[in-house]
């Protein structure tokens, strides 16, 4: 089993995620998290390293916001697609694009970072706590690390309200569930990750969920009539324990020691 890449189906994954409300909600509990949180803790104009970053959602902003960016991905579609925005937003001699996993990083020698993204991603590796201990040695100390994951107790919440008992445990990451729609194929429970996160000597300065209540809505007209209040309401739960353990991704803020 590999990696997943999504050559060849980036602009659908474009549209099916981005396009939609889910993506949006997604988008704007992130940025909130690295707007209020992140960002002014950082040094003015300091370099970030946005692993696995597809299209450069964050990194275009992060690049507007005046810092210099290095993106990396599986996919070459995705980083053309990234490259495109940047150029549409002015902003490609703040960039650097690099082809190829994130277990790979070491060989392009990058040295370390004051803030590292890491989002959408663990649940698409084969071995997703190798992918954290990369990431790990590129943060300077001191250093940020932002992670976010999809979260094993949120699509186990939505399949029970959603009556899909069948598909629970292993069923949740089996092939044919896999080709049904663009699922993640590897979950990860909030306790692994914070658990490996504790081994490598980093500390969770901060936990939210994303997409605490979109997900769950009855009547899932209201993701479209009531996007603006949805996403107010997403912002103002996201932080409390209980909601925040069955977000459908969840987001840590990790700091590196000095």
């Amino acid at each position: 089993m590999k990696d997943t890449s999504f050559d060849g189906r980036a602009a659908k994954f474009a549209n099916n995620i981005y396009g939609t409300s889910k993506g949006k909600v997604r988008e704007a509990v992130l940025w909130h998290q690295l707007e209020t949180r992140l960002l002014p803790a950082l040094p003015a104009g300091c370099r970030i390293l946005d692993a696995g970053g597809g299209q450069g959602q964050m990194a275009m902003r992060i690049a507007l916001a005046g810092h210099p960016v290095v993106l990396t991905d599986l996919s070459d579609e995705m980083l053309a697609m990234a490259a495109q925005r940047a150029g549409e937003q002015g902003v490609s001699d703040r960039f650097r694009f690099l082809q190829g996993p994130i277990q790979d990083l070491m060989s392009h020698q990058l040295g370390q970072f004051e803030a590292v993204l890491c989002h959408a991603v663990l649940e698409w590796c084969v071995d997703p706590k190798a992918v954290v201990a990369v990431l790990a040695q590129h943060i300077k100390p001191g250093g940020y690390l932002s992670l976010a994951f999809f979260n094993y107790q949120g699509a186990e919440m939505h399949n029970l309200v959603a009556g899909n008992f069948d598909n629970l445990g292993e069923a949740m990451t089996a092939k044919k569930t896999r080709r049904v729609r663009m699922v993640p194929q590897n979950p990860q429970r909030n306790e692994d990750v914070i658990r490996w996160l504790n081994e490598l000597g980093l500390t969770v300065e901060h936990q939210c969920g994303v997409r605490c209540i979109h997900d769950y809505l009855r009547d899932k007209s209201q993701q479209q009539t009531d996007l603006a209040r949805l996403i107010e309401l997403e912002l103002e739960y996201c932080d409390k324990p209980l909601y925040r353990e069955i977000g459908r991704y969840t987001h840590l803020l990790v700091r590196k020691p000095v």
